[in-house]
């Protein structure tokens, strides 16, 4: 007959805890972060049960070499504690009532499992608050079998102060030196309000309050307000820097109305999202959302895994839910700011979940004009005498034919998420009609124009022809439809201009001729440079090759009129050759010119300081105010042919746009003149460099390859110790007898006059 017996079921037990708490525990340094946890969680339960201050209390930690201590006042174990819990895997004691109450942080039970998996040895040595009786608890890894009795337990009278201390002998495979642990325990420790030494040195008591308040330097609080979703809530108070980027801290938080201690604090691009419970880090918590928030959360609802090194998927759903309520308050927060212009995850946030409407503060550009924008929600009302149109395209002919004097043109930006939004703002809610596939164009003819008004198509063709080298323009006046004040086709070798006959500017001009004549001619000058140039400005043949040749023609024809000196020219021209083709620095042109020969000498007395204002008041009561010149782009003088001036220098009391704010211009000389004036009546660039005793205008003709330069030289330094140099937006005025060309703010003292006259050295030339 068979025989039959059963067999023990054993374990080796040694083996067991190094795979089971290697496998929760998977940093060697995780046993220090959970006895400290305890240590604390000690210290809170005292602390609730007595009325002490955490404060008041300690956590010491030593490392020596093979071997860590951590030691509390806290409540202390009893025996039953020690026995039923810190000894036994899988209870915990800190679910009763003042465990709960103390809001501490660990509940699973894991107790002395944590230790053995770097350790060969414990000792436990505990008083609770209420014993007398000091418990001595050890264990060797070795020497441990389950359900067996292998713990030595001791019991004293010693009169020690309540607490806990544990002595680990370490495993030597898992060495921590002092550093590593202070780097480890920083991110769980900093915030605890227990003051907590590592051998000697404080690594915690960091003020949560200091932290926040750092991270938001800079940012300004725009609104407080309550957040709800169906079962959280909160108060918000949204801060915004002057970057638009966001910081919130929320209180308050409740779930399903139960108050939960703590707050959370969140920053734009913050980085990481880490964890805390009563002040003490848990561990990252790995959300996403619109607005890319990063930060700290400090709430007791939040649990770790068994582990420690994750929190619960149940903690990580409620921050998510939580960044869901704070992304739709923010929201609302940032659209009535200036931020929503410049927030793109706002705009990202609120097109992907249908706000729109909350679109209104974003910015759109508006034509024509440079860098002039207004708010999607302001689109309709803005500007209300003007038709108004929106344009998604970059095609330059369709922006310029839609944008003028009696027409803003809405431009839509060409990058997402802003594009989008502009656009499904406008489509849906703004009223607006998009600019239509072709414009409609119908000419007077010539029986149908007033005298005034075929003057001025006389006039306006005479200056294209004089001034700009176009003598094919077919020019006539036109209805046009969309509001459109000026079409312009090439229609082969033509350019084919049309004027609406409506457009403010043209009938203030018109009016001229009949009411001031003297200026009419003054007025269709501006007029074409102010509104038709930059419109037309690609198809000027001085912008091209053939333009430059034309002009160098003649500037030679005047060779032969006008002679000039040898001797009034120094060797300053090779200098700003090199200087125009990169071979010399602005440094090496002004030291290098300074001590040349002067040439012609200019000479302003002060009964020769005139005012802008007195001498050619119609320049500042003509063109556009939001005309905004750009500095590198060659444009026409404003001309004045009719007009004598005997002053060398012009002031202006205000900033005019029509003068692109500058307050002071001086004459060239007189020879400068007659001899180059040709140049300057031509579209062209003003840079300027100083330096010491010098001055230099360098002017650049529409092509970039001919070039003026005035080469100043005063008898005083500059006031200003360094040497300068920029480009400037054209601003060069010519009178019948005078080329005025602007002075910058920081040279006006140079040329300013208080008594009797100043002298200058002058030289130029052309160099091709």
């Amino acid at each position: 007959m068979a025989e039959r017996e059963r067999i023990a079921f054993d374990v080796e037990t040694e083996r067991v805890l190094q795979i089971l708490s290697s496998e929760i525990y998977d940093s060697p340094k995780a046993f220090l972060r959970e006895n400290v946890q305890n240590a604390y969680d000690a210290i809170l339960m005292r602390c609730t049960a007595q009325g002490l201050a955490t404060s008041d209390r300690s956590i010491q930690i030593t490392i020596e070499e093979g071997e860590i201590s951590v030691r509390d006042d806290g409540i202390g174990m009893t025996e039953d504690v020690l026995k039923g819990n810190f000894w036994k895997a899988g209870s915990s004691g800190k679910k009763s009532d003042l465990a709960q109450r103390s809001g501490v942080i660990g509940t699973f039970g894991i107790g002395a499992m944590a230790n053995f998996g770097v350790c060969t040895a414990l000792r436990v040595e505990s008083r609770n608050i209420d014993s007398k009786v000091s418990l001595i608890s050890s264990a060797k890894r070795a020497d441990l079998r389950i359900a067996q009795d292998c713990i030595d337990l001791e019991r004293l009278e010693d009169g020690r102060e309540p607490g806990t201390v544990i002595y680990a002998q370490l495993d030597p495979a898992f060495p921590i030196s002092e550093r590593e642990a202070s780097e480890y325990l920083n991110q769980y420790v900093r915030f605890l309000p227990v003051p907590v030494h590592l051998n000697g040195n404080i690594i915690s008591q960091e003020e949560f309050e200091d932290t926040l308040g750092n991270r938001a330097i800079g940012f300004q609080e725009i609104s407080s307000r309550d957040i709800s979703s169906s079962q959280l809530s909160g108060t918000l108070r949204t801060f915004v820097n002057a970057q638009a980027r966001v910081l919130v801290r929320v209180t308050n938080v409740a779930l399903n109305g139960n108050p939960i201690r703590g707050e959370a604090f969140f920053v734009q691009g913050g980085g990481q999202t880490f964890g805390f419970r009563n002040l003490f880090g848990l561990a990252p918590i790995p959300i996403s959302g619109v607005y890319d928030f990063g930060g700290l959360v400090n709430l007791d609802i939040l649990n770790p895994t068994a582990g420690r090194e994750a929190l619960s998927r149940e903690s990580v759903q409620f921050v998510v839910n939580l960044i869901s309520i704070i992304e739709a308050g923010v929201s609302n927060d940032i659209a009535d700011t200036d931020a929503a212009d410049q927030n793109q995850q706002f705009q990202q946030y609120i097109l992907s979940h249908g706000l729109t409407p909350l679109a209104k503060n974003v910015k759109i550009a508006v034509l024509p004009g440079r860098n002039r924008q207004i708010n999607l929600g302001k689109a309709k009302e803005y500007e209300s005498t003007k038709s108004k149109l929106f344009y998604a395209g970059q095609d330059s002919i369709t922006q310029q034919k839609f944008s003028g004097e009696g027409t803003n043109l809405l431009h839509v930006s060409q990058v997402n998420p802003r594009r989008k939004l502009q656009l499904r703002y406008l489509r849906e809610f703004s009223g607006l009609s998009e600019v239509p596939d072709q414009v409609s164009v119908e000419r007077f003819s010539d029986t149908q124009l007033t005298l005034d008004e075929a003057m001025f198509l006389v006039r306006f063709k005479g200056v294209l022809l004089d001034d700009y080298f176009m003598p094919n323009v077919d020019v006539a006046f036109a209805t046009i439809s969309h509001g459109v004040s000026l079409d312009i086709d090439r229609d082969g070798n033509s350019l084919k201009i049309s004027i609406s006959r409506e457009m403010p500017a043209v009938r203030m001009v018109v009016e001229a001729y009949r009411s001031a004549r003297e200026v009419f001619h003054g007025f269709v000058i501006d007029f074409v440079r102010d509104h038709v140039y930059p419109r037309i400005r690609d198809h000027v043949p001085s912008s091209m090759r053939q333009g430059r040749d034309a002009l160098l023609l003649r500037l030679k024809e005047n060779e032969d009129l006008f002679r000039y000196d040898l001797s009034d020219f120094g060797e300053a021209e090779s200098l700003l050759a090199d200087y125009l083709s990169g071979k010399a620095s602005l440094e090496q042109v002004i030291r290098s010119s300074a001590g040349r020969t002067a040439g012609q000498r200019q000479e302003v007395h002060m009964d020769q300081v005139g005012k802008v204002e007195e001498e050619m008041p119609d320049i500042l009561g003509t063109g556009v105010e939001d005309q905004t010149t750009n500095a590198f782009e060659a444009s026409p003088p404003i001309l004045r042919p009719e007009l004598t001036s005997d002053m060398k220098v012009l002031t202006v009391g205000e900033q005019y746009s029509r003068l692109n704010g500058f307050q002071m211009f001086l004459s060239l000389s007189d020879r400068l003149a007659r001899r180059e004036g040709e140049f300057l009546r031509q579209p062209h660039t003003t840079k300027l460099m100083w330096g010491s005793h010098r001055v230099i205008f360098v002017f650049a003709d529409s092509t970039g390859e001919l070039n003026l330069y005035y080469d100043l030289k005063l008898k005083e330094l500059l006031e200003t110790e360094t040497t300068g140099g920029s480009m400037f937006p054209t601003t060069t005025i010519i009178t019948k007898n005078r080329i005025f060309v602007p002075i910058p703010r920081e040279l006006e003292a140079a040329f300013r006059i208080s008594n009797g006259a100043k002298e200058f050295f002058v030289r130029f030339d052309t160099i091709p």
